[in-house]
This record gives C-alpha cells, sequence and structure tokens, in this order.
C-alpha cells in the first residue's frame, strides 16, 4: 500500500484547489470521488476548471471519519480502518482534515505513520473567513457539514485563527520552509508522486504550503 498525504489547512484556505490539482497531476487513488462527495462552488470553466470539492473530507460533519476529532482518543490501526472504508485503491491518498490542525493531531499524525507525509497550507485567516462565507454555509443539507466543527459563524472566526497557529506552530517545530503555492509547486514538494501529464492551472497568489516527511 501506498503512504498517505495527511492534508491539513482551515477552512477558506483554498486547499481544496490545491487537491483538486493534485488530483488532476498526479496519480493518486480517486476511489473516493463518489459522486454524493462532489461540490462545485461555482460552473467549472476554461479559466477555471478547479472549483469545488471532490473526494472524502474527514472530521465531524465531513461524512468520513466523524470520529476524528482528538487523536489521542483514537489508535492508529482505527484510523487505517476507517481510511481503508472510504478508498480501495494502491495509489497515494490524498487524506484531508480541518482536524488535523486541533489538540496535538499533527504530531500523533508525525508520531504514529511512518513514512507518510504532511501537506500543510496557509492562507491568512481573515481572508480564509471570508471566502468559505462567499462560498459555503451552515445550512443543512450542504456538503460538508460545517455545524459539528464549527458551530456558527462567529465561532468559525475564532477557530481559524486558533487552528492556523496549530498549523504553523507544527511546521516551526519540524523547522517546514514554506513555499508560495504555483501550479508546479507540488512536484517539488511531493516529489515521490507520479505525474499523470495533466498541467496545472490555480494559482491564488496569497497560499503558503510546505510538507514534512515522517521518517520511516
Amino acid at each position: 500500500m501506498s503512504n498517505n498525504i495527511w492534508m491539513c489547512g482551515i477552512p477558506g484556505s483554498k486547499w481544496s484547489g490545491i487537491d483538486i490539482e493534485i488530483r488532476n497531476q498526479f496519480d493518486v487513488d480517486r476511489t473516493d470521488e463518489t459522486p454524493e462527495r462532489v461540490f462545485y462552488h461555482s460552473a467549472p470553466t476554461k479559466e477555471n476548471p478547479v472549483n469545488g470539492h471532490r473526494g472524502s473530507y474527514w472530521g465531524p460533519g465531513m461524512g468520513c471519519g466523524e470520529n476524528w476529532k482528538d487523536f489521542n482518543n483514537l489508535t492508529p490501526d482505527i484510523i487505517k480502518y476507517d481510511i481503508d472504508q472510504v478508498f480501495s485503491g494502491n495509489m497515494p491518498r490524498v487524506i484531508k482534515s480541518h482536524f488535523l490542525a486541533r489538540h496535538f493531531n499533527l504530531d500523533y499524525v508525525y508520531n504514529n505513520f511512518p513514512g507518510d507525509t504532511i501537506l500543510l497550507i496557509y492562507r491568512e485567516p481573515q481572508k480564509s473567513f471570508a471566502w468559505w462565507c462567499e462560498v459555503m454555509d451552515f445550512s443543512e443539507g450542504h456538503y460538508p457539514d460545517y455545524r459539528p466543527g464549527y458551530a456558527d459563524y462567529n465561532t468559525m472566526r475564532d477557530l481559524l485563527f486558533l487552528e492556523n497557529a496549530k498549523i504553523l506552530d507544527f511546521a516551526m517545530k519540524k523547522s517546514a520552509q514554506w513555499t508560495k503555492y504555483s501550479p508546479d509547486v507540488i512536484s517539488y514538494l511531493l516529489p515521490t508522486l507520479n505525474t499523470c501529464n495533466n498541467p496545472g492551472t490555480r494559482n491564488p497568489g496569497d497560499v503558503y504550503v510546505t510538507t514534512i516527511d515522517i521518517p520511516k
């Protein structure tokens, strides 16, 4: 089984667009892309083909890993089992979760999943909050459902600052170097991925990324 890529960014950080670019550019496991796990922010166009959500998101309200709150209350075997219930392929799996930026979940992944990679996304929280409010909401039936994890707009705004601080603190502890995101940066940060020769298009300009390889 190929190793996982644990992807973490706050709501509105435009991490979903980066995930879609990874799925389009590289040979990763896309067996989690069922019809109920596809959401578009707007009609795809030639100028903006990458928008919305694809595949599984993990944590309360996300539809997968509803028990992924504090990883210290779980075991690596439980987490692996949850992942195997969603993915069925043998390519690298992108595990997207906002909730990695809570408690000490990033540390837990680093300490318990040798050989995997952590991909962190940073975007300023006020900009992220404004963008999330433009394209998402807290209505019942919306996918993903952000109510269990973020409750409402006021609660979310405060949490975004706290989660971004967790991401930055973890990256600093691991001496990770941030790079401004561009369509070709993923092949540099994730050199083990095999390309499928679809060129990247997304370049949001105010998003930064870094990776941390977990020792085997």
